[in-house]
């Protein structure tokens, strides 16, 4: 089996609310789609998602190289010459995780196609679903509250809700949260690096204090201070989660020699794809740190890719996977790819399992009778592609 093509495919995908963070306010799906082609008449997407403020990345720079390695580079190669694959991701791509992201993804749809095997089959089929989370931006008291409550009406069961920008009202927001919408839901929080080390400790004291019940605290410090981290992780009573810190294998060996978190959250295009994305979950596994799956706002083929990890894998125990839950527009088939019901997300099921098989195996932990379709298992609905293909960034 050969690579035959390779094609790169920038998107802008409007979300329908702005999203604010404590470093930028996000209304769109800015990526770029990589879809390789072979001999044998396989078609294996991935997804780029860079986001300058996480991987430092440069959007216009990444689909240039992107572009123009992969035609050059992954064009008659073998898609099952894993390690040789590895070395030029990893050599020709430095500096682009996300982009490393997209050929990885890639590569795993075409191998797993060949195989007949989804890829969360080939990575170790632990699950089939997850409690999703659905993430709040930084609003005033009332509008979280608000917000909140819709989405538990809508059966979510994790929320996540960001902070970062003012210690007062910050917790003041997850206090009247708790106090209006009660105890029996999960709430995680994040700082995206929002706070010093002493406003962290003190903002998590607050918390355990006003009986915030709060299952976790992402990044609450800058990500080069990792000493600062470890003491915020060491003084704080809310278990800390690292983010922006540890975005490669390195720096979670970083991480682990100074104790600075009590969890990673691991996202695919900070890492550099489903690899090394496993390696990581296992790494924290082998330092008794539990793992989330996280995203950037991706559409559902990077989502997807996520949720093959995180259902796979024992040690992913959190998943923020909600990227695409806000988009205007979806490039990928509905009835393929991650799916959302109940509060739970989970992958849709390949052809010759029934429907009523498929509801059901949402209900247990226990994998269904059919399995979902081989390699990462998207139709992409190729209209939607070209309705938001982003034309400018071509030129």
């Amino acid at each position: 089996m050969r690579i035959t093509q390779a094609e790169v495919i920038p998107i802008r995908i409007p979300k329908k609310n702005p999203f604010r963070v404590a470093y930028a306010t996000r209304t769109a799906c800015l990526g770029m789609l990589l879809q390789v082609k072979t001999d044998d008449g396989y078609s294996g997407w991935g997804e780029a998602v860079p986001v300058r403020e996480v991987t430092g990345e440069d959007r216009a720079i990444v689909f240039g190289r992107l572009r123009t390695w992969a035609a050059q580079h992954l064009v008659g190669r073998d898609p099952f010459a894993v390690e040789e694959l590895r070395r030029a991701i990893a050599g020709n791509l430095a500096g682009m995780p996300s982009a490393q992201c997209a050929v990885d993804t890639a590569l795993w749809d075409v191998r797993g196609q060949a195989l007949g095997l989804s890829m969360w089959e080939l990575l170790g089929r632990e699950r089939t679903w997850h409690w999703a989370s659905a993430s709040i931006g930084i609003k005033s008291v009332d509008e979280t509250v608000a917000e909140a409550q819709a989405l538990l009406r809508k059966g979510f069961h994790d929320l996540k809700v960001k902070i970062g920008l003012d210690p007062d009202q910050d917790v003041a927001r997850v206090l009247a949260l708790r106090q209006r919408l009660g105890l029996d839901w999960r709430l995680y929080l994040d700082a995206n690096q929002g706070y010093t080390v002493d406003q962290a400790i003190q903002v998590t004291h607050r918390l355990a204090e006003g009986g915030a019940q709060v299952e976790l605290i992402e990044q609450p410090v800058p990500a080069g201070d990792l000493e600062g981290l470890a003491r915020v992780t060491c003084e704080s009573p809310i278990p800390i989660c690292a983010d922006e810190a540890v975005k490669d294998p390195a720096s979670l060996i970083s991480l682990i020699r100074l104790r600075a978190a009590h969890m990673i959250n691991v996202k695919l295009m900070k890492c550099g794809g489903p690899t090394v994305a496993a390696l990581m979950v296992h790494m924290a596994e082998a330092a008794g740190m539990r793992a989330m799956i996280g995203c950037m706002i991706e559409s559902r083929v990077g989502i997807t890719a996520g949720l093959h990890v995180a259902l796979a894998l024992d040690n992913v125990k959190y998943i923020d996977l909600d990227g695409a839950f806000d988009l205007a527009d979806d490039i990928v088939s509905p009835d393929s790819g991650a799916q959302y019901r109940d509060g739970k997300q989970f992958l849709a099921l390949g052809q010759g399992t029934s429907q009523g098989r498929m509801n059901a195996s949402i209900s247990s932990s226990v994998p269904p009778a059919g399995a979902p379709a081989p390699g990462l298992g998207v139709r992409m609905d190729l209209a939607a592609v070209r309705r938001n293909t982003d034309h400018e960034l071509q030129l």
